[in-house]
């Protein structure tokens, strides 16, 4: 029964014998599943509190979701699935109880909630994630890599102990380097970012983007970081400005990967992020306003922080569109699903990881109009 999922993805991806499984994950640090798959929030986007540069969002509005995410909406969701739409009965929740960033990124990364990582403090992760544990084996050495906007991704991805391959917050590349990464590197250093550990996406997708074109990574993270700091700052605009530039990114990256026959055909995207957010006034914060620096709220924990959602694209995933759940799906489940798809059992390593996300059946079952049941679930 343990390998029943394996069989199932063996017989779902439509792959020759010479072509081998990859997979890209994209994180969008702090994204709303309400502005995934509502669009703008009609009781912020016209507040002058949070809206100073309204010339930034008039493309955008309420209920047309696939203005601000065309990609998402109109390639990923047709063709893949969805899933944290609550208002169609989709759900996907974090397990951990702080529902901040560090947190969330552990329990996306290593398949399970660590009582002992409950800050975003500077300390290294003591847990084997899964992109650890992958780049341990031996048809995966070196072909593991990491690109993130948040300084705090060395430490969540312990590359001291892991040896992954790691560019994260104001990091430069090393090594021997392209005429391209010799100029973001240049670049970097004299762009200003607006927050203190989190640079601009656009160089983490950059320094991506150029490290895949170079290196072939057969796992990639690509963690963003702008839309949450932004919403930190009260600015709803910008915000929303930052994640379609997320969508645009990710379209160009789903194009590259099109475009490249190492990955054509071989690879599967996925897209989600580390927490949710409050609604209303406190759209700003997330999690227990014990750990959120600068929330002075009466509430202990701020609602809608354990919310998030999730998108997927590529062989094996049935282009079944929104997945209505009965229950919640989890973001453990994230590592053991990546690790699945590229033929690991990261369970039978890590018995605390939650177990791979089953496409296929909610799939199957969301076709015929029928909610899927909580239970186990495989890839």
């Amino acid at each position: 029964m343990k390998l029943n999922w394996l069989v199932s993805l063996v017989l779902l991806l439509p792959l020759s014998l010479k072509a081998e499984p990859k997979v890209v994950l994209v994180s969008i640090d702090g994204v709303r599943w309400q502005e995934v798959f509502a669009g703008v929030d009609p009781t912020l986007y016209q507040q002058s509190q949070w809206v100073k540069t309204p010339e930034l969002i008039r493309a955008f509005k309420p209920a047309q979701p696939e203005l601000l995410m065309p990609f998402l909406h109109n390639t990923v969701k047709q063709q893949g699935i969805t899933v944290g739409d609550r208002s169609q009965g989709s759900a996907i929740n974090v397990s951990n109880p702080y529902q901040i960033s560090y947190p969330g990124y552990q329990e996306l990364l290593a398949g399970f909630s660590d009582p002992t990582i409950h800050s975003n403090n500077k300390i290294a992760n003591p847990n084997v994630t899964v992109l650890e544990w992958l780049n341990q084996q031996p048809q995966l050495q070196h072909k593991v890599a990491a690109f993130g906007s948040w300084d705090l991704f060395p430490y969540i991805l312990n590359t001291k102990r892991s040896g992954l391959t790691v560019n994260a917050g104001f990091m430069q590349e090393q090594g021997k380097l392209s005429e391209k990464q010799q100029y973001l590197n240049q670049l970097q250093a004299k762009t200003p970012s607006p927050f203190a550990s989190v640079r601009l996406d656009v160089f983490t997708q950059e320094f991506a983007l150029e490290h895949m074109r170079l290196h072939k990574p057969k796992l990639l993270y690509i963690a963003l970081g702008e839309a949450d700091d932004f919403a930190h700052m009260g600015q709803y605009d910008q915000y929303l400005a930052a994640i379609h530039r997320s969508d645009q990114f990710i379209a160009d990256l789903w194009q590259e990967l099109q475009n490249d026959p190492y990955y054509r055909d071989q690879t599967t995207l996925l897209i989600s992020t580390d927490h949710g957010r409050g609604e209303a006034a406190q759209w700003r914060s997330h999690g227990k306003s014990s750990v959120v620096p600068g929330y002075k709220g009466p509430v202990p924990q701020i609602a809608g922080s354990e919310q998030i959602w999730l998108a997927a694209i590529g062989p094996g995933i049935p282009a079944a569109g929104l997945i209505r759940t009965n229950g919640s799906w989890q973001q453990g489940q994230m590592a053991a699903t990546m690790a699945a798809v590229l033929g690991f059992d990261y369970q039978a390593a890590q018995p605390k990881a939650a177990h791979p996300f089953d496409f296929s059946a909610s799939a199957r079952l969301a076709l015929f109009g029928t909610t899927p049941v909580a239970g186990r679930q495989g890839l």
